[in-house]
């Protein structure tokens, strides 16, 4: 095999390392550190150099030296993960640091809008809301989302999220469970009975004003500020904390206060990590008063 034979094969291969949903952030991630590098002549990668990068926030820096890591690797062969002062800096930046998460909704808080919102001017984002919390969606998702995606049984909708952040696609189901009575499914149907025949694309959601759906597909900002409309509605307090994830985080939320179990909890979410599922179940208040009704012996832990 020729040199430049042997070269393709090897970028083939370690190219397949980088994420393809990501693969552009992590590369411009490396081009920054590069062009860094070359304003303040540095030939040669380091811990000291790496280490450069204190100023940055903790969630940041982890960004960046999970990024760099592969990177480097890739482009370099230099193994950061053995650079132990660097890790071990990362580790005591990290250490009180709490992420700024998504607030989430309530039950009763979603049940509010969904009645007393007129349909008029908001029946699209009480679908985007259903569809959202149901399926623990994330904006892109719903963005996403075809007509074929959507399948009505009659009895409830059966809805396909295909090619998803973590590469597990996923279905969910929404039918008339709801506490209040809310009919769910006729709120969504009455949505993609105003498509329009003319519309030529296949997008599930479409922009919709006075009363009529036009042919627009929405955009996927639109759908990170959605959640930030319905809390504004409710007068919530920050609303601009209820972001892009909030419907996923609510879902989560929701299921975990419901005493459903990690596995149930990972299915319905894509989620291959237990870890994050962990973290809302330990998070539910209806898990703590459980466990305050078992130690007290007013209760056994399910």
């Amino acid at each position: 095999m020729e040199n430049f034979e042997l070269e393709d094969a090897v970028k083939e291969v370690m190219d397949g390392i980088l994420p393809k949903k990501s693969r552009k952030i992590y590369e411009a991630q490396y081009d920054t550190f590069v062009k860094w590098c070359c304003q303040r002549k540095l030939e040669n990668v380091n811990e000291d150099v790496l280490l450069k990068s204190k100023t940055l926030s903790s969630s940041t820096l982890w960004a960046h030296y999970s990024m760099l890591k592969t990177m480097l690797n890739v482009k370099r062969n230099i193994d950061v993960s053995k650079f132990y002062k660097l890790s071990a800096f990362l580790k005591r930046k990290s250490e009180g640091y709490k992420p700024k998460n998504a607030k989430v909704l309530t039950l009763d808080q979603i049940d509010k809008f969904l009645l007393e919102v007129p349909d008029k001017d908001f029946l699209m984002i009480k679908v985007a809301l259903i569809f959202g919390v149901a399926g623990a969606c994330r904006g892109k998702e719903l963005h996403q989302l075809t007509i074929s995606d959507v399948t009505d049984m009659d009895h409830a909708l059966l809805v396909n999220v295909r090619n998803t952040k973590n590469n597990v696609d996923r279905n969910f189901i929404i039918n008339n469970s709801n506490k209040n009575g809310i009919d769910l499914i006729e709120v969504c149907r009455k949505y993609m009975a105003l498509r329009k025949p003319e519309t030529t694309h296949s997008r599930f959601f479409v922009r919709y004003e006075k009363s009529q759906c036009t042919v627009q597909a929405i955009g996927k900002n639109t759908f990170g500020k959605i959640p930030q409309k319905v809390a504004e509605y409710l007068n919530l307090p920050n609303s601009t904390l209820y972001t892009g994830h909030c419907f996923r985080r609510t879902s989560a939320s929701l299921l975990a206060d419901s005493g459903a179990s990690i596995d149930v909890w990972k299915r319905h979410g894509g989620w291959k990590s237990a870890s994050v599922a962990e973290g809302y179940i330990e998070n539910s208040i209806n898990t703590k008063k459980i466990v305050a009704d078992s130690i007290f012996g007013l209760g056994v832990w399910k």
